[in-house]
């Protein structure tokens, strides 16, 4: 998929289904890579849905959207409404995320990611640190 290949070597995040476990997705050399925790790896964050929100995203008609709308997708259900859809907890300092290679994702994510971001007062990388900082882990 080309969201995880975009991810710099070295960025790590877990992902947790309510009610279904946790896995952790790691981006190696040799390619993306899935584990169950424990492992060595702290990710840099985690993000937590329910299991309906989780079947959504897999399915057929969801994970058949180009990169940019499966993008702007997740970011609908993270930042926009309903509130409550994901939550995210971050674990790295912003630095971290960069060095990672999430921002490629809002490249990646062109127009489609960029309306969504505006729509929910995200339209600067100052403002975007700012609401990542609100999902820090303290």
């Amino acid at each position: 998929m080309a969201v995880l290949d975009s991810l710099s070597k070295g960025a790590v995040f877990g992902l947790t289904v309510e009610d279904c476990g946790t896995v952790i997705v790691s981006r190696e050399k040799s390619g993306v890579l899935f584990k169950n925790p424990p492992c060595d790896e702290k990710p840099d964050f985690v993000v937590t849905m329910p299991e309906k929100v989780f079947l959504e995203l897999s399915s057929d008609d969801v994970s058949n959207l180009s990169t940019q709308d499966y993008l702007a997708f997740l970011a609908t259900n993270l930042f926009g409404e309903p509130k409550g859809t994901m939550h995210l907890v971050i674990n790295a300092n912003f630095l971290k995320l960069t060095l990672h290679g999430y921002p490629k994702l809002i490249k990646l994510g062109g127009i489609p990611l960029l309306k969504v971001l505006k729509n929910n007062g995200l339209e600067s990388l100052s403002a975007i640190e700012k609401k990542l900082s609100t999902f820090r882990n303290k």
